[in-house]
C-alpha cells in the first residue's frame, strides 16, 4: 500500500482550477523540456526519498560468506511500507527467521544423527568442503526441506499477510538445507545457523532504521492521501458528467459511434466504443471503485497506528464513510450512459441496419433524439449550476480537512474584490467561497435553488409540448389536469434526483468538516493511541484470514488481486453424507476427517507444487555425483527463485516469467555497469551500485504493477555485486572455504543469469505440471463469487428497507440496532464488492497472456456479465438509499408521499425471487452446472399499476413536483433495470 502512496496523487490528481492561457504562443525552452519529461515521470520529493532509502543495502561485509545476504533481507524488509504495515510485518518476519533458525537447527541435528549412524569411519573434524558423501544425511535433509517448503507455502497461500515472512523464512532454509549433509558437529551446525540468524535480523534492522528514521512514512499520511485521491476521482467524475451532458444537448445519445459506414456500429475486441465523453464517465468511476477498494484496507491500519496528529481513528471512519456515501450517488449518476444504451437495445436502434427496410425505426429515433436534446438545453442551467455547486462543495472538504491546500487569498480579495474600474465588488465578495466559513449555508440556498430551478425547467417543457401551466400550479395543484405521457420525464426526474441526493450527500460531509473545524480538532495536535479494542484485533488479525490488496505480495501468488473472505456461508456447506457428531468417539472422527479435508484445499495444493518444483532443483545436491558440483555453482539461488517465482495460474506465470527474465537480464547488465564504469574501485562501485538501485526502485514505487521486475533486479544485482565485494573484504580463502567457487564478475554475473533463469524456468513449468490453473478458471470462480456477494448485498438492502419502513431499524447512534448492524454489514459487502470487481479486471486483462488451447475463451461474454455486475451495484445501492431518505425531508407529510411509503411497505420492492436466482447463478459459474430448467427471471414489481389502484390520479403531472415523485421515478427505473441485467445473467 505505501508502495501507492506517492502515486495515488499521479495517478488521480485533484482537477486544477483553469488557468487562463496567454494567446502568445511562447516556445519551450531546454529547461521546460527537461521539467516537462521529469513531470511525465511522476517524481515528486517523497518518491525520491524513498528511492534512496535502499543506500543501506550497500553494507561492508562482517559474516564472512554469508554477509550479502544482510542486502537481500534489507530489500525483503520492503521498508517503503508505512509505519504501520511495516510494523506487523517486520514482526513477522522476525517470527519466520527466529523459527526457520529453530527448524534448521532441528533438521541439521537429523542429518548429524543420520551420518553418525549409517557412515563407518567417522568424519568429525573434517572441514565442509572435504566431508565425504552420506546418503542418509542426504535423504534426511531432503525430506525436511520438502517438508518445510510444503508446510510454509500452503500456509503463505491461506494467509496473505505471511508473503514476505515465508519467502526469508524459504531463504534460511534453502542455505542450510545446502549444508546440512555435510555437518559433522552441532557445534559448527549451530555456529552457522547463528551467523544466518545474525545476517537476517541485521538486514531487518537497516530495513527498519530506513522506514522509521531516515523517512518515516505513516499509515495515515497515506490514507489522508487516498482520501484527497478520492475527492479527487469524485470531482472529476463530475466534471465528466457535465461535458457529457453538454453533449446531449446536440448530439444523438442512441447513435453510433462515429464510422466511416453510416450503416455499421463501431465494435472493436473490447466492445462496444462509446463516445469519448460516455467513455470519460465510465473512465472516471472505474478509478473511484478502485481507489474506494485501496482506501478500505488501507484504513485499517491507519486506525491502529500510534501517531501525532489532529484526527483520531473514529474520524478517520466517519471521512470514509460520508465518501462512500458521496459515492454512491455519483456512481449511480453515470447510469445514465447505460439508461441510454438500454433504450438503444430495447428499440434495436443499433442493431445492423438493412437498407431494403423501412426508415420508419429511423424516424422514432430521430423524433426521440430531438426530443432529448430539447430537455438536456431546458436543463442546462440548473444542472450546470448543481455539478459546480457539489464541486465547490467537494472542494470546500479538502481545504477544510487539509486534504489539500486552499488558494493564497490576494490582498484585494481578502479586503474585498475591485472591479477594473477601481470599485469595490460587494456583490462578489459577499458570495462565499470553499473553505470560508459560512459556506454550508450557501451550499444549502444553491440546492433550494436548484429545486426551484428544476420547477422552472418543468414549466419550460411542458409549454413546449403545448401543456399550459397556471403560475400558482406547483403551489396549488389543480385536479382537472390532463393525463399525459409521462415516459420521458421520468427518466429527467430521474437523473435531478441523482444530482439533488449527490448535493444533500456533499452538504452533509461539508457540515461534518466544518464540525471537526469548530471542534478544534483540526487545529491542536495530540498524541493518538488507539484502545485496546483495537490493538487487541490487530493481533488477533495476525493469524487470520483476511481480505488482502494487491500490494500484499511481490507479484508472485496472485499477484495484483485481492484475496477476499466471503463468509463461513459460502466456504463451509452442509454435508450430506454425516449428521452432527453426537458421541465422544464421533467428535473425534470428525476432527480425524479435518486432516484429509486439509490435503484437498487449493492452499496445499499449492505448498505441494512449490515443494516438488523445489526438490527438482534441490534434487541436484542430494546425489553423491552432484553434490559438490550443486554448492560450487551456486544452485541454491535457483531454489530461492522457484520460491518467489512460483504463482497459481499458468497465466499470471507466462506474465510473471517474462518479468523475471527481463529483470534478471537487468541486473546482470546493472552490476558490469556497476563494477567498470568507476574503473573496479570499491568507493566508485558502492556509489554506481547505490545509484542504479535507486533508479530500479523507481518500478516498485510508482510501476506498482511490474514490481516484480524490480525486486527481481535489485535481489539479483546485490547477490552479484555484494558477493564480489564479499570477497574483497574477506578474502578469496574465505570465500571459498564454503564450497563455492570464486568468479569474478564477468563470469560470475553469467552464472547468475543462469541460475536464476534455471529456476524460474522450472517454477514455469511446476505452473502447469500436472494440470493448470488457468485465469479461465480463477475468473470463472471469480464471478462466482461476486455474485454470491451481489446477492448477500441485495438481501441486506432487502431486509435494511422492510426494517426502516416498518419501523423496527432502531436507534441508529447506537452500535446495537439492528439499522446501525445492518449498515456495517452493508457497507463491508460494498467494499468487498469493490475490491472484487477490481479481481475480475484484472484477470480478464491477464487473459491475453495465457496460451490458448482449442476454443477461444468467451472474454467479451464474461466482460459483459462483469459491466451487468457494476451496474446491478451502482443502481441497488442508490435505490436503496433513495428508499431509505423517504421521510428525511421537511415536505415529506404530502397525501401523494404518504400513499406511496404505504406502496413501498406493501410491496416486495426488493423480492427473495432475485436473490435466490442471483445465488442459483453464483453456484452454477462456481460448479460449472446448468441452471434449473424452466428458472423464470423475477417480474419487476408493477409501481405505476399498484400506485394507480391506490389514486388514479397518483400519477398525473400535478405530482410530478412531488418530493417523492422522483424517488418513484428512480425505483420505476431500477427495478426495470434490475430485472433487465438478472434476466441478461441468466442468458
Amino acid at each position: 500500500m505505501s508502495s501507492h502512496r506517492s502515486s495515488e496523487d499521479s495517478q488521480w490528481p485533484l482537477p486544477d482550477e483553469p488557468e487562463v492561457k496567454p494567446d502568445s504562443k511562447q516556445k519551450k525552452g531546454l529547461m521546460a523540456k527537461l521539467k516537462s519529461g521529469w513531470d511525465s515521470l511522476g517524481l515528486d520529493t517523497p518518491t525520491i526519498l524513498l528511492m534512496m532509502n535502499f543506500q543501506a543495502d550497500a553494507v561492508a561485509s562482517k559474516f564472512t560468506t554469508v554477509g550479502y545476504l544482510m542486502a537481500i533481507i534489507s530489500v525483503l524488509g520492503f521498508s517503503i511500507q508505512p509505519r504501520a504495515k511495516f510494523i506487523q510485518m517486520m514482526v513477522l518476519d522476525v517470527l519466520a527467521v527466529c523459527v526457520a533458525s529453530a527448524v534448521t537447527l532441528l533438521m541439521m541435528y537429523s542429518c548429524i544423527k543420520a551420518r553418525q549412524h549409517t557412515e563407518v569411519v567417522s568424519s568429525v573434524g573434517t572441514s565442509i568442503v572435504n566431508t565425504p558423501y552420506n546418503p542418509s544425511a542426504s535423504a534426511v535433509s531432503g525430506v525436511w526441506l520438502f517438508f518445510q517448503i510444503y508446510v510454509v507455502h500452503s500456509f503463505r497461500a491461506k494467509f496473505q499477510q505471511f508473503q514476505f515472512p515465508v519467502i526469508i523464512y524459504s531463504i534460511v532454509a534453502n542455505v542450510t538445507f545446502s549444508y546440512a549433509p555435510r555437518m559433522t558437529t552441532m557445534a559448527a551446525a549451530i555456529s552457522m545457523v547463528t551467523k544466518l540468524l545474525e545476517a537476517c535480523l541485521v538486514g531487518l534492522a537497516l530495513a527498519t532504521g530506513v522506514c522509521l528514521f531516515i523517512y518515516p512514512v505513516t499509515s495515515r499520511t497515506v490514507v489522508f492521501k487516498q482520501m484527497a485521491g478520492y475527492v479527487g476521482c469524485l470531482r472529476g467524475a463530475l466534471q465528466a458528467h457535465t461535458v457529457y451532458f453538454e453533449s446531449l444537448e446536440e448530439s444523438d445519445m442512441f447513435g453510433r459511434a462515429e464510422t466511416y459506414d453510416s450503416k455499421v456500429e463501431k465494435i472493436t475486441k473490447d466492445g462496444k466504443v462509446y463516445s469519448p465523453e460516455a467513455q470519460a464517465i465510465r473512465t472516471a468511476v472505474q478509478k473511484i471503485t478502485e481507489i474506494h477498494g485501496k482506501l478500505h484496507g488501507d484504513l485499517t491500519f491507519a486506525k491502529r497506528e500510534v501517531a501525532f496528529g489532529n484526527l483520531g481513528p473514529d474520524d478517520l471512519q466517519a471521512i470514509f464513510r460520508n465518501l462512500r456515501q458521496v459515492m454512491i450517488p455519483v456512481v449511480g449518476l453515470s447510469f445514465t450512459v447505460d439508461l441510454f444504451q438500454r433504450l438503444s437495445e430495447y428499440n434495436k436502434w443499433n442493431t445492423p441496419i438493412d437498407p431494403t427496410a423501412t426508415d420508419i425505426p429511423d424516424l422514432v429515433r430521430h423524433r426521440v433524439v430531438q426530443e432529448w436534446n430539447d430537455i438536456m438545453r431546458a436543463v442546462h442551467d440548473p444542472f450546470k449550476s448543481m455539478i459546480q455547486a457539489i464541486d465547490e462543495g467537494l472542494q470546500h472538504i479538502s481545504f477544510v480537512l487539509k486534504l489539500a491546500k486552499p488558494p493564497k487569498k490576494t490582498a484585494t480579495a481578502a479586503n474585498g474584490e475591485t472591479s477594473s474600474s477601481g470599485v469595490e465588488d460587494v456583490e462578489a465578495s459577499a458570495v462565499p467561497s470553499p473553505g470560508d466559513k459560512n459556506f454550508a449555508a450557501h451550499l444549502e440556498q444553491r440546492l433550494r435553488d436548484f429545486k426551484v430551478a428544476k420547477r422552472i425547467a418543468l414549466r419550460t417543457w411542458s409549454e413546449e409540448k403545448g401543456i399550459k401551466l397556471p403560475k400558482d400550479f406547483f403551489d396549488r395543484p389543480t385536479d382537472d389536469m390532463e393525463d399525459i405521457s409521462y415516459g420521458d420525464p421520468f427518466i429527467g426526474r430521474e437523473r435531478s434526483q441523482r444530482q439533488l441526493s449527490t448535493g444533500q450527500m456533499v452538504l452533509e460531509f461539508v457540515k461534518f468538516a466544518d464540525d471537526k473545524r469548530e471542534s478544534g480538532k483540526l487545529s491542536r495536535r495530540h498524541i493518538i493511541i488507539p484502545g485496546w479494542k483495537r490493538l487487541r484485533k490487530w493481533a488477533t488479525s495476525l493469524l487470520k484470514a483476511e481480505d488482502t490488496h494487491e500490494d500484499d505480495n511481490i507479484g508472485d501468488i496472485n499477484a495484483q488481486n485481492n484475496i477476499l473472505q466471503l463468509g463461513e456461508a459460502y466456504k463451509h456447506r452442509k454435508d450430506p453424507e454425516h449428521l452432527r457428531p453426537e458421541t465422544t468417539f464421533q467428535k473425534i472422527g470428525d476432527k480425524v476427517r479435518l486432516i484429509p479435508a486439509m490435503f484437498r484445499t487449493q492452499e496445499s495444493a499449492y505448498g505441494f507444487r512449490v515443494a516438488c518444483a523445489t526438490m527438482t532443483i534441490a534434487i541436484v545436491g542430494l546425489l553423491h555425483d552432484t553434490q559438490s558440483f550443486f554448492i560450487k555453482q551456486r544452485f541454491i539461488w535457483a531454489m530461492i527463485m522457484v520460491n518467489l517465482s512460483m504463482t497459481p495460474t499458468s497465466g499470471q506465470s507466462i506474465f510473471g516469467f517474462v518479468l523475471r527474465i527481463l529483470g534478471t537480464v537487468l541486473a546482470m547488465v546493472l552490476s558490469f555497469l556497476s563494477w567498470y564504469i568507476p574503473g573496479k574501485q570499491t568507493p566508485g562501485i558502492i556509489v554506481f551500485f547505490f545509484i542504479f538501485l535507486t533508479c530500479v526502485f523507481y518500478v516498485p514505487i510508482k510501476l506498482f504493477r511490474f514490481r516484480a521486475i524490480g525486486i527481481i533486479t535489485i535481489i539479483t544485482t546485490s547477490m552479484i555485486i555484494g558477493y564480489e565485494l564479499q570477497v574483497r573484504k574477506v578474502g578469496e580463502q574465505v570465500a571459498t572455504s564454503n564450497g563455492q567457487s570464486y568468479y569474478p564478475i564477468y563470469l560470475l554475473a553469467p552464472y547468475r543469469l543462469a541460475t536464476v533463469t534455471g529456476g524460474i524456468a522450472v517454477a514455469f513449468f511446476w505452473t502447469f505440471f500436472p494440470y493448470p490453473i488457468s485465469e479461465h478458471s480463477v475468473l470463472r470462480q471469480s464471478l462466482g463469487a461476486s455474485l454470491y456477494l451481489l446477492a448477500n448485498y441485495y438481501s441486506l438492502i432487502h431486509e435494511t428497507v422492510s426494517a426502516r419502513v416498518r419501523g423496527e431499524a432502531g436507534d441508529m447512534a447506537l452500535k446495537t440496532s439492528a439499522g446501525r448492524r445492518l449498515l456495517k454489514s452493508r457497507n463491508q459487502v460494498f467494499s468487498k464488492q469493490m475490491l472484487m470487481l477490481n479481481n475480475l479486471r484484472t484477470y480478464s486483462e491477464f487473459l491475453k497472456w495465457e496460451v490458448p488451447i482449442g476454443g477461444r475463451f468467451p472474454k467479451k461474454q464474461y466482460d459483459s456479465i462483469i459491466a451487468c455486475i457494476e451496474n446491478y451495484l451502482s443502481l441497488l445501492g442508490y435505490a436503496s438509499d433513495t428508499l431509505l431518505q423517504i421521510g428525511d425531508d421537511e415536505e415529506s407529510n404530502s397525501a401523494w408521499l404518504h400513499d406511496f411509503k404505504r406502496l413501498v411497505a406493501s410491496a416486495g420492492v426488493t423480492t427473495h425471487e432475485i436473490t435466490s436466482v442471483l445465488c442459483l447463478l453464483s453456484a452454477s459459474i462456481t460448479d460449472r452446472r446448468p441452471l434449473p430448467p424452466y428458472l423464470k427471471t423475477p417480474r419487476p414489481y408493477s409501481f405505476t399499476k399498484r400506485l394507480e389502484a391506490m389514486d388514479k390520479d397518483i400519477l398525473s403531472l400535478k405530482h410530478i413536483a412531488e418530493p417523492g415523485f422522483a424517488t418513484f421515478a428512480v425505483l420505476q427505473i431500477s427495478t426495470r433495470c434490475i430485472g433487465g441485467d438478472v434476466e441478461r445473467l441468466m442468458k
